[in-house]
């Protein structure tokens, strides 16, 4: 029979393989939510205009993309922060936090959910933000972040039956590629070559989508007679010509 200081080794050693692992992931989730806490407060800051609060967590060497894509330093973040005027009030909360955290560096993506009232008007973006923070001198610091707006889906208009037939036909890309559009059940339907069918719903009299996305707005060309010519598949106002053939 084996001694069981002999049995035990085994085991032990497991156990003490699965500590750092398990310590590692602990450690995580406190970096994780500690750098929530300073995005929060980040965020809190903006609509009362604490330039302090921004000027603790942020490194001087900060790159800063916003949602119109300028890039920005921390210089001119700071000095264009200012409480937000008579009859503006809002909030931003941080929500849906995802980390990847290696050391002293660390990344945090995550949603700002924005309510604003201007003059009475309310409105609620939301934001995809990715931040990357560093640690120096034992605190962590937020070097460089990357703001996109996520669009609302546009709403539905009515339209007159009339003019889901005026769209009615097949519009060519190239050879072979072609859409064919039909009216069916009072339902605009498109199908692209070797493609599943789609509903689209209009935007305006012109300008339809597929709901449930955000890219991919079809705009139809008419002449002057007021007969469709061609449909441009618009994608971040780049556009496919797609000529009607029938």
């Amino acid at each position: 029979m084996k001694p069981i200081s002999t049995l035990l080794i085994p085991i032990l050693s497991f156990l003490f393989s699965l500590t750092p692992a398990k310590e590692q992931k602990s450690s995580d989730a406190a970096t994780e939510q500690e750098l929530t806490r300073i995005a929060q407060e980040l965020m809190d800051a903006v609509a009362v205009g604490d330039k302090a609060v921004w000027q603790k967590y942020v490194a001087d060497d900060l790159i800063y993309t916003d949602e119109n894509w300028k890039v920005l330093t921390k210089k001119e973040i700071i000095d264009s922060m200012a409480p937000l005027p008579k009859g503006y009030s809002g909030s931003i909360r941080v929500t849906n936090v995802q980390s990847r955290i290696n050391g002293d560096a660390a990344v945090l993506s995550w949603r700002a959910l924005e309510e604003e009232n201007v003059l009475g008007h309310k409105l609620t973006p939301t934001y995809l933000v990715t931040d990357t923070y560093f640690r120096r001198n034992g605190h962590w610091q937020l070097v460089a972040t990357q703001i996109t707006v996520m669009p609302s889906e546009r709403k539905v208009v009515a339209v007159k039956p009339e003019v889901y037939q005026s769209l009615a036909g097949q519009y060519e890309l190239a050879p072979g590629v072609v859409y064919t559009i039909t009216v069916e059940a009072g339902k605009l339907m498109a199908q692209r070559t070797g493609r599943e069918k789609q509903e689209w719903v209009p935007a305006d009299v012109n300008t339809y989508f597929t709901k449930g996305t955000i890219r991919g707005e079809k705009y139809f060309v008419r002449d002057e007679s007021g007969q469709v010519t061609e449909m441009l598949d618009r994608r971040e106002n780049n556009d496919l010509v797609w000529k009607k053939i029938k």
